[in-house]
């Protein structure tokens, strides 16, 4: 029943914005162009800086980290497969990567129609997580990079960096008080707490930013998505309290100067 909770107050901001926002058959021209259907989701690039390790607690931290990044990764597919599209599973990703022989950079600027010429793969995802910003008491904030780039022109159909945060309730004492929606993710996924709220950021966060992407040319509402808001290249995801989603205004200079900036 909670997870009407998500749904609802996305159809409500994107309501909203409708009037507001660029139209994804602007947004998403190239996309609607090439018409993609298969998607290969690249290792996510974890450009997040470590703690120099002193004690447990530190190499405790940094080991979240790496494992944040790992469930991202095996969460992308849900918001790609939704949305209509056929993305490969990470083994199948991993294999097809190593025989290629590129990695996250040389995916981002070299030719890659191989993939499209030997796997029949249209696009690749190339997700980034550029920072872990210091964790406040009621407040975990990450900053990600999503690109999608065809195989079998090079452009890129979809470019967009989000600020994204998990606003956590406290007690008086300045407690956090854990919520039954992230107990009921801790459970499902065998997760201690401050890993799954990182975690739930990062799924809710790509599922956002993904759900986006105009739907596949084998779904029959392709076109008329054309006419649907779109989000805005850079733009700030937060999850409140109470489960809602909220996104915000941002800007390029002050996703540079918070993400690249210490």
């Amino acid at each position: 029943m909670h997870k009407i909770k998500f749904i609802l107050p996305f159809i409500a901001l994107t309501l909203l914005l409708s009037c507001k926002s660029e139209k994804k058959v602007t947004a998403y021209n190239d996309l609607y162009q090439e018409k993609p259907v298969s998607i290969l989701i690249a290792p996510v690039q974890d450009n997040a800086k470590r703690i120099n390790p002193k004690t447990t607690q530190d190499e405790i931290i940094n080991e979240e980290l790496t494992e944040a990044a790992h469930f991202m990764r095996q969460t992308l597919s849900i918001p790609l497969a939704s949305q209509g599209y056929y993305p490969t599973a990470p083994l199948t990703s991993d294999i097809i990567l190593q025989k290629i022989g590129k990695d996250y950079r040389q995916l981002m600027l070299d030719n890659i129609k191989d993939l499209y010429t030997s796997y029949g793969i249209d696009a690749v995802l190339l997700v980034a997580i550029h920072k872990w910003q210091q964790p406040e008491v009621n407040e975990i904030v990450v900053y990600a990079e999503y690109t999608l780039r065809s195989t079998k022109s090079g452009l890129e159909l979809m470019h967009t960096w989000v600020r994204g945060s998990k606003i956590q309730p406290v007690d008086v004492k300045g407690d956090p008080i854990e919520l039954t929606t992230d107990n009921e993710f801790m459970k499902l996924n065998q997760l201690d707490s401050r890993l799954a709220h990182k975690c739930i950021l990062l799924q809710q966060m790509s599922d956002f930013a993904l759900r986006n992407i105009p739907t596949s040319v084998s779904r029959w509402h392709f076109q008329h998505d054309q006419y649907i808001s779109s989000n805005p290249v850079f733009y700030s995801f937060t999850i409140n309290p109470d489960g809602s989603l909220e996104r915000s205004q941002y800007s390029e200079d002050a996703f540079g100067n918070e993400c690249f900036t210490d």
